[in-house]
């Protein structure tokens, strides 16, 4: 097992019907992995070699990713979907008149999942 830096990756057809990755490393160099390689330039990997001669690898984990992690969500489904109508009202306020701006998407957005939860009685 090698864990080493991705530096560079590059799609390069398929094989056999298998995507197939150019990547570089850091200290390694390049190897060819076959398969969906979810890794970015920047993140540190873990791969094993399959075949040196032909330098072919395979992804074991991508063990510090540069792209954040989704993170846990505070709301349940029902929330989850008055955050998303609320923030797509937002959105078509701003786009559709002049007196707001991007900036106010998130205030807006806030203040209408309130008047979601709060319905008039």
């Amino acid at each position: 097992m090698i864990k080493d830096k991705v530096v560079k990756v590059k799609e390069d057809g398929e094989y056999n019907g298998r995507p197939k990755w150019k990547v570089q490393t850091q200290r390694s160099g390049e190897y060819t992995f076959f398969t969906n390689f979810s890794a970015v330039a920047g993140d540190i990997i873990e791969f094993s070699v399959n075949n040196e001669k032909y330098k072919t690898a395979k992804l074991l984990e991508v063990v510090d990713s540069k792209i954040p992690k989704a993170g846990k969500s505070n709301y349940d489904t029902g929330q989850s979907i008055l955050r998303q109508v609320a923030f797509k009202g937002a959105i078509e306020i701003v786009t559709n008149t002049e007196s707001f701006k991007l900036e106010d998407i998130e205030e807006l957005t806030n203040k209408f999942h309130i008047i979601l939860n709060n319905p008039v009685k």
